[in-house]
């Protein structure tokens, strides 16, 4: 199992882009209800690029609910506190979950990307060279 590379920020930190800096915002679906509250982002290290928000999905007073990621190309737009996305919230809410996000694999990355029918790019790079 080869280990994701990406860095987990729970916090809107000076690294990150303005744009970028929506931990804590709620994530609202395609029929403006609230999915879940942004708890991170999964970015490359490198230059802080998100490529996963981070929900915590369900859970009630003293348990624990799912951990999703939630690609950043889904995401529509943002104001006021407020993220945006195309997809339905029972959608999101049956998506695969994660148990921790500093030890996602490329394997799990892989079945959430297919999920949300995304090419993993690590993959459209090798494309772009053969063609």
């Amino acid at each position: 199992m080869t280990p994701s590379p990406f860095l987990y920020v729970d916090d809107n930190i000076y690294s990150l882009y303005p744009e970028d800096r929506i931990v804590g915002f709620y994530l609202y679906d395609l029929y403006d209800e609230v999915v879940a509250r942004i708890q991170g982002l999964l970015v490359d290290p490198e230059n802080y690029k998100p490529r996963y928000l981070v929900l915590m999905i369900g859970g009630f007073l003293f348990t624990d609910g799912k951990m999703v990621l939630f690609p950043k190309e889904h995401m529509d737009s943002q104001k006021l506190g407020k993220v945006k996305t195309a997809w339905r919230r029972d959608s999101i809410q049956q998506s695969p979950a994660i148990d921790d996000p500093y030890s996602l694999t490329l394997e799990r990355e892989q079945v959430i990307l297919g999920y949300y029918d995304l090419e993993p790019y690590w993959d459209v790079t090798e494309t772009n060279l053969n063609s």
